[in-house]
C-alpha cells in the first residue's frame, strides 16, 4: 500500500513539474516573441514564429509584406515598448501537440504622411476594425496611438521540437484554420 502511495505521490509531483516547466519556458518564448516583434527583428520574429506559417507565406515574402506594411506612401507604424502584462490560458493537449492563448498588451503609433481631415472618423475605425481598448490623436504630430490587447496562439508539437512557437490570432483565425484541422480549432473555441 505504501509504494502505491508513494508512486501516485511521485507521479503527481512529476506531473506538476513538468507543467511548471513548460509554463516557464512559454512564459520565457511569449516574451522573446514580443521583444523581437517590438523591435522590427525579423530573424528573431521568424524563429518565433510557427513553421507552418512559412508553407502559407514564405519568409522572404513576409518581410516584405511587414516592411510594406509599416512604412508605405501614406503612413508609417511604430510598435512602442510596453510593459505586455502578459495573461496565459490553460495548456491544453490535443493530438499530441500543446497550444496555449497568450494575451497581451500591444501598442503602435501610425503617423500619417498627409494632414488627416477628420481624425474622429479614423479613431472610430481603429476602435471596430482593430478592438482597439484606447486610441488617440496627436494633431501637431498627425500620429495615432492605439491600444489593443492581442493574442497569441502558442503551439509546441513534433515541428517545434516541443518549443513554443507562436502566431498572431487574428479575428477570422484565418491562418491557424489552415494550418490545424477543425477538431483542433473547435477545441480551442477559435
Amino acid at each position: 500500500m505504501k509504494t502505491k502511495i508513494l508512486f501516485v505521490a511521485f507521479f503527481l509531483f512529476q506531473t506538476i513539474t513538468i507543467l511548471a516547466q513548460d509554463m516557464a519556458s512559454l512564459k520565457a518564448e511569449a516574451l522573446k516573441s514580443y521583444k523581437a516583434s517590438v523591435s522590427m527583428n525579423f530573424d528573431a520574429i521568424f524563429e518565433t514564429t510557427y513553421p507552418k506559417a512559412f508553407d502559407i507565406v514564405p519568409k522572404d515574402q513576409m518581410k516584405i509584406m511587414f516592411e510594406q506594411m509599416m512604412e508605405n506612401e501614406q503612413f508609417s507604424i511604430k510598435l512602442v515598448d510596453v510593459e505586455p502584462a502578459f495573461s496565459f490560458g490553460e495548456i491544453k493537449k490535443i493530438e499530441g501537440k500543446s497550444f496555449c492563448m497568450v494575451d497581451y498588451n500591444n501598442v503602435m503609433t501610425m503617423k500619417f504622411k498627409e494632414p488627416m481631415d477628420n481624425p474622429e472618423s479614423m479613431i472610430e475605425l481603429f476602435k471596430s476594425s482593430m478592438e482597439a481598448n484606447k486610441v488617440t490623436y496627436d494633431k501637431l504630430t498627425n500620429t495615432f496611438r492605439i491600444e489593443i490587447r492581442s493574442t497569441l496562439i502558442a503551439v509546441a508539437d513534433d515541428l517545434t521540437k516541443n518549443q513554443w512557437k507562436f502566431l498572431n490570432k487574428d479575428k477570422e483565425n484565418r491562418i491557424f484554420s489552415m494550418l490545424f484541422d477543425e477538431k483542433i480549432v473547435k477545441a480551442l473555441g477559435l
